[in-house]
């Protein structure tokens, strides 16, 4: 009977998962643009009704742009025992917590190079490059709330959430079992 209750016990522990969850808070900046350009798209395409071409063409590029961002627009980040998930509104990216080689508190200069980037329409999200640290991904919505993943392959992702000192010592902790 005791042994029994131990291997459940185990098996229990073994498959237990913790789970932390933050969303991702946008600064005054994103939201501005984001409103600027969704209220400029929209007045442009009300305006060009009548004309076929630029009508199309300007709802296009609002399509496009909405379209992307609710792919790749940051909402959260998610962790558990073996993966950072970077959670946008309709999908969610994997980063395995066994290829995370280090993590720690990070703060982006404005003056990132956007390679393939949104730099603040719904977010920062994208591919960066920035002088002291190179090529990274970036997912986040205000550069006071980020942190630094570096994987073991040599990946870089600058990600920010509502609680990045909590979501670093997370990751540490599952790092270094």
């Amino acid at each position: 009977m005791s042994l029994k209750y131990c291997e459940i016990l185990l098996i229990l522990q073994r498959n237990f998962t913790h789970i932390m969850k933050s969303k991702i808070t946008y600064s005054r900046f994103v939201n501005i643009l984001t409103y600027v350009v969704t209220v400029v798209l929209f007045v442009g395409c009300i305006a060009t009704v009548k004309n076929e071409t630029a009508f199309f063409l300007l709802l296009g590029i609002f399509l496009i742009l909405y379209v992307f961002s609710l792919f790749m627009g940051p909402a959260y980040i998610k962790t558990d025992n073996d993966n950072i998930v970077l959670g946008s509104l309709l999908r969610g990216k994997k980063l395995p917590m066994s290829d995370v080689e280090s993590v720690e508190l990070f703060q982006p200069t404005m003056g990132a190079l956007r390679l393939c980037a949104s730099g603040g329409f719904m977010g920062y999200w994208g591919i960066f490059r920035e002088a002291d640290i190179g090529i990274y991904y970036g997912f986040y919505g205000k550069a006071s709330d980020c942190f630094l993943i570096r994987m073991k392959n040599g990946d870089k992702y600058v990600l920010g959430c509502d609680q990045p000192d909590r979501m670093v010592d997370y990751i540490k902790s599952r790092i270094q079992k």
